[in-house]
């Protein structure tokens, strides 16, 4: 009995480590569920009706730029450490481990919404600090680290 409970002990500590050793990675795109390609390309077919090609594939290279959507950008690096929302902006910064920043993200309402539906979503504004989130730049706008 009492080696069932700690066999369990430990694959719960086990558990916790690997999900917070993922949040907190300096490289965003691992916190990210869309690291992989395939999830990427799902949700530019499925989910980003009325968003620009050129973004898209920047998307689906794995990295974010300047007019992506909020949950474009929760998809790759995943949710921010810190969020900061006032009526007509919003900040979302990222950091290490150790607490420096990695990014921060300004967000704003777009003046139209792209589809109906989507009147609350906001937009990538601006990127200030790496806006690689910690990968290397890509190498051509037809290349991607991540494949």
């Amino acid at each position: 009995m009492k080696l069932s409970h700690l066999c369990l002990l430990v694959l719960s500590v086990m558990l916790l480590w690997g999900c917070a050793s993922r949040t907190s990675s300096p490289i965003l795109i691992e916190r990210g569920v869309g690291q992989n390609e395939y999830e990427r390309e799902y949700f530019a077919i499925k989910e980003s009706m009325g968003i620009d090609k050129r973004l898209k594939d920047v998307f689906k290279q794995g990295y974010i730029e300047e007019g992506m959507t909020n949950d474009m950008v929760n998809l790759l690096w995943g949710p921010p450490d810190h969020e900061t929302e006032t009526e007509t902006s919003s900040v979302w910064e990222y950091y290490t481990r150790e607490g420096k920043l990695i990014t921060r993200l300004i967000w704003k309402h777009p003046d139209q919404a792209r589809l109906k539906g989507y009147e609350n979503e906001w937009i990538l504004e601006k990127i200030e600090g790496d806006r690689y989130g910690g990968s290397p730049a890509p190498t051509s706008n037809r290349s991607s680290n991540y494949n």
